[in-house]
């Protein structure tokens, strides 16, 4: 994964939009978005500008690598973590390789998603 996508792929965890609502959202084909996500391909300049708005992101979150996130206890609360769980990815982010940090955006992301998902059942 590259900055871009593992950073789309982040917010739209921590957000709870799925690609299929990104996409329509920006007007674009349900096969492109996933050409973002998968790294294959990029936004535009302006389709980068409105998803940078609809998250409330600074452009150079998509390019960055190691980010500090917003908000240590709004983070926390997003992934149902702890404070302490939080900082504790973001020291490692700065000291740990790629490679691991790239496995705990993947499970990050997916738990992520099943909590999403469990909330959406919770709330039929």
């Amino acid at each position: 994964m590259n900055a871009f996508n593992r950073n789309l792929h982040n917010l739209l965890a921590i957000s709870g939009t799925d690609a299929a609502e990104l996409a329509q959202a920006l007007n674009v084909e349900l096969p492109e978005m996933n050409r973002w996500l998968n790294g294959s391909a990029a936004p535009d300049v302006y389709q980068l500008q409105e998803i940078a708005r609809r998250f409330g992101m600074p452009y150079s979150y998509f390019f960055e690598s190691s980010q500090s996130l917003p908000n240590v206890p709004e983070v926390a609360a997003w992934l149902g973590l702890s404070e302490e769980t939080v900082e504790t990815l973001l020291a490692m982010a700065d000291t740990e390789p790629e490679e691991v940090m790239d496995a705990l955006d993947d499970a990050i992301y997916a738990m992520a998603a099943a909590v999403r998902a469990a909330g959406e059942v919770d709330t039929e």
